[in-house]
């Protein structure tokens, strides 16, 4: 007998009056109309069958935050770093935790089951990595939560940037982030890249890393994320994002570095 039987789905490829049948958490056959005894059979009713979305990029901290302490006015990103410093100080472990809970929620319900999520290490007592390592545990049954360490404030900028990001690898945080452009130098930047990912390869951990959020043509640390990821053998574990510097720079040098 099978485990679960889902009858009359449609799939992304556009078929239509599909069954599925899943035997000890596989599928094991699929065909149109297929009929079998199981312990469950759920009727998809035409609707969507497919594999579960992955959201790859989350800051779960912050989630539902919107008016707290206030409203970004601006809309800019470094308005936005700066509401994130207010709100830091008021943040509570239980308001942490409702708010996130209540997203997994809201994205499993739409077919989300992984998420990989950003988490502010700046906090003096890692408060935010407490609430969602917890969330990470109580949501583990139906939703596979990724953390990734974030020092939000720069890991060389802050005073106890470096330590606080390695006391939440410690705790149980997944993936080594970093913030390069947020340092004070751009010297700075391209050291907290080299300094993250041998940090990641001593650890065996992935990286995932904030590299040019800026309008200024010369924040490049994409390029010392990649050169560190050769060099270290990280290739397939590390993640560059927010490279929005690009668009600013010259077409010359784009198409001379992507060679």
């Amino acid at each position: 007998m099978l485990d679960l039987l889902v009858t009359h789905a449609t799939l992304p490829d556009g078929r239509t009056d599909v069954s599925i049948a899943v035997q000890d958490g596989r599928i094991v056959e699929l065909s149109a109309g297929l009929q079998a005894p199981a312990h469950e059979t759920l009727d998809a009713a035409g609707m969507l069958l497919s594999p579960p979305f992955v959201d790859a990029h989350f800051h779960l901290d912050s989630v539902l935050s919107y008016g707290q302490p206030r409203v970004n006015q601006s809309g800019t990103l470094l308005e936005g770093i700066a509401l994130w410093g207010e709100l830091r100080p008021r943040l509570t472990h239980e308001a942490l935790v409702q708010r996130a809970l209540q997203y997994c929620d809201w994205a499993v319900a739409r077919g989300l089951l992984a998420i990989r999520s950003h988490v502010d290490t700046s906090h003096p007592d890692l408060l935010p990595v407490h609430a969602l390592l917890e969330v990470k545990q109580r949501v583990a049954p139906y939703l596979d939560l990724q953390l990734v360490a974030f020092p939000q404030d720069g890991v060389l900028r802050a005073p106890d940037g470096l330590a606080n990001l390695r006391r939440a690898l410690d705790m149980g945080v997944d993936v080594v982030g970093g913030i390069p452009h947020f340092e004070r130098t751009g010297a700075q930047g391209s050291e907290s890249v080299k300094l993250l990912c041998e940090l990641a390869a001593d650890r065996a951990k992935r990286v995932d890393m904030h590299c040019d959020e800026s309008d200024d043509p010369q924040s490049r640390h994409v390029e010392t994320l990649a050169y560190e990821t050769r060099r270290l053998g990280l290739q397939g574990r590390v993640t560059g994002s927010h490279l929005t510097s690009m668009h600013s720079m010259d077409d010359y040098y784009v198409s001379n570095s992507s060679r």
